[in-house]
Order: structure tokens, then C-alpha cells, then sequence
């Protein structure tokens, strides 16, 4: 079985630290969390894990390009994790799947960006700006005013084969001051870049490979104690059981189940001895059930009080599962 998502300390990275004192010199604060990471179906087919892994007070911008599916999970997780969820370019589908608002493409016209402001003054509202970039705000005409973000790109050359020109730091810090909204940068944003953008008036940064990778980093360091962590499966009839070996440990961990019914189990009893307790074994556990429940389409009736909690705290676990 493998590990349940990680859920780590807050990300300690260039990106992440620059992010959390960018508000500070913003020229305009936003009422969009500092650090953004946006989805690409090429670049970042792991979504949900990513999103898993993603600190509080961060923000996600879920781009379907007209094949949604995950909002659902997506919503579910970024509520548990306190990170902000924006649909891109689909107010219906946001309002849909309860999200914090809409990114909206370049190519959004002012009637959009300005009805959709007048019907949910409570939603998050971003945009791209127009290409080339906007040097002055009648560049692009449309109510700059009304968002909490104009997201510029690409401020340093980028792989996407859309980024175009960048524009290079000094030109991103004339846009902050003669914009009317705050501003967040994207484009070539990686660990190694985001500090030259300190103290240019920006409000946030916003990344895909670049942030992408260093939650995938996060991750396997997180999940690195778990390393000598062995989840089994063994079935007898109307009784499963999970057992949990732990490297260098006499004792397990075990979470049984029992058959209630055709495709319904009752999962009613999780024990972890006190010499194997703080290692998150009944968290993996837990997860080795769910994966096994969606794999093998049973379902699960949470009758073992510390199931019954796990599925209350992670929702998107309990999805599809809990009976």
C-alpha cells in the first residue's frame, strides 16, 4: 500500500519565505494568498497530491480547459489544508464546487470581469493581463480596479511555449506602481529567481513547474519517515485486516474490518501499540483502507470512533467510501 498524502510542516523554501513577507511591500495588498499555484494538465498530472502537500494560507488556481473532474476533491482538500481554490475561467463550475472565485484568461472581456464582480463581491477575483503586457493601464482597458490580482507573465523566461518574451524584473516594478490592482508574478518563477522580486511591489507569486517541484520535494521529505513504514492486507471470509509493520518494531499496528453486507464493510476497531504511537500508523492505516476500499469498490462504515474522526477531518477520503 501507499502512503497517505503528506502533511508536513509549512513549506520552507525561497518561495515560501519570500511569500510570506511580500504583503508587507506590496503596493497593493491582495485579498489573494501570496503564493499561487496554478495546474496545467501537462505539468502537473499529480494535482491532487500537490494539492495535499500545499502549506496553509497558500492558494490553488484549478485550470481545466474544459475538462473539469477534480474540483470536487480539489475543494475538499484545500479546505482541510487552508489553502484558497480559484476555478479558471469558469464562474458556474466555481459556484458549483463552493470555490474562493475565478481566475479569468486574458482574453476576458471588461463586461465579464465586471459582472462577475457586481454578482459575488465575496469571490476572489483574478485575471491575466492582456499580451504583450500592459506598460500603461490603457493598455488594457478593461476594470483593473475591480480584481485582486492581475496576474503579469512571464517575468523570467519560462518552458510553457505560450510565456513569450519576459519582461525582466525592473519592468514588473514600473507595473506596480502605475496599476490600479495588486499584482502577482508569474512566468519562470522557481526558487532561484523569486528573490530578485523582493521589494518590486508585488503582491504574490504565482508558479507551475517551479512551485510544482518543490511540493513534490516536500513531499518525499515529509513522507521519508514513513519510509520503513509496510502496510498488509489479509482477507478471511467476512473479516479483513490491515497490519502495520514498522522497521526495527516487535509490535504492529492493525485496523480490521467486518462484512455487513454485499460491498459493505464496517471498519471496527484500529489499535496502535504505545510502542509504535507518533508515527502516523493510524493515518496509514486508515489510507491503505480507503485506496483499498476505491480499488476493490467496497464501502466503508466508520464504526470504529478513530475512523469515524479521520473521515470527519479529511472529507476527501471519506468520498465515495464512507458507507
Amino acid at each position: 500500500m501507499s502512503p497517505p498524502y503528506a502533511n508536513p510542516a509549512p513549506l520552507q523554501s525561497t518561495m515560501g519565505q519570500l511569500a510570506a513577507i511580500l504583503p508587507r511591500s506590496a503596493a497593493i495588498r491582495s485579498r489573494l494568498n501570496p503564493l499561487v499555484l496554478m495546474s496545467d494538465p501537462t505539468r502537473t498530472p499529480d494535482l491532487l497530491d500537490l494539492a495535499a502537500a500545499m502549506s496553509p494560507g497558500s492558494a490553488l488556481i484549478y485550470r481545466h480547459f474544459g475538462s473539469p473532474g477534480l474540483e470536487t476533491r480539489l475543494r475538499q482538500i484545500t479546505q482541510d489544508r487552508g489553502v484558497q481554490l480559484l476555478i479558471g475561467n469558469d464562474p458556474v463550475l466555481a459556484e458549483d464546487c463552493q470555490a474562493d472565485g475565478v481566475h479569468f484568461s486574458r482574453r476576458t472581456d471588461a463586461e465579464t470581469l465586471s459582472s462577475s464582480r457586481a454578482a459575488r463581491p465575496d469571490w476572489i477575483i483574478s485575471a491575466a493581463a492582456s499580451k504583450p503586457v500592459p506598460l500603461t493601464p490603457d493598455h488594457d482597458p478593461r476594470p483593473l480596479d475591480r480584481l485582486d490580482a492581475l496576474f503579469i507573465s512571464p517575468v523570467f523566461a519560462s518552458p510553457s511555449p505560450s510565456a513569450g518574451t519576459p519582461i525582466g524584473v525592473a519592468a514588473l516594478q514600473r507595473l506596480t506602481t502605475i496599476l490600479p490592482c495588486p499584482v502577482f508574478a508569474l512566468g519562470g518563477v522557481t526558487n532561484e529567481t523569486a528573490p530578485s522580486l523582493l521589494d518590486t511591489g508585488i503582491a504574490g507569486l504565482a508558479s507551475i513547474g517551479g512551485l510544482a517541484q518543490s511540493l513534490r520535494t516536500r513531499s518525499m521529505t515529509a513522507s521519508s519517515t514513513q519510509a520503513q513504514l509496510t502496510i498488509s492486507k489479509a482477507e478471511d471470509g467476512a473479516m479483513i485486516v490491515f497490519t502495520a509493520t514498522v522497521a526495527g518494531a516487535d509490535e504492529t499496528g492493525e485496523l480490521t474490518l467486518r462484512r455487513v453486507a454485499d460491498g459493505v464493510w464496517n471498519a471496527n476497531h484500529t489499535g496502535v501499540p504505545k510502542a509504535i504511537g507518533g508515527r502516523g500508523v493510524g493515518k496509514a492505516l486508515i489510507a491503505a483502507m480507503v485506496e483499498d476500499a476505491r480499488q476493490q469498490n467496497y464501502r466503508v462504515v466508520p464504526g470504529c470512533p478513530f475512523v469515524a474522526r479521520w473521515f470527519e477531518r479529511k472529507p476527501e477520503w471519506a468520498d465515495g467510501v464512507a458507507a
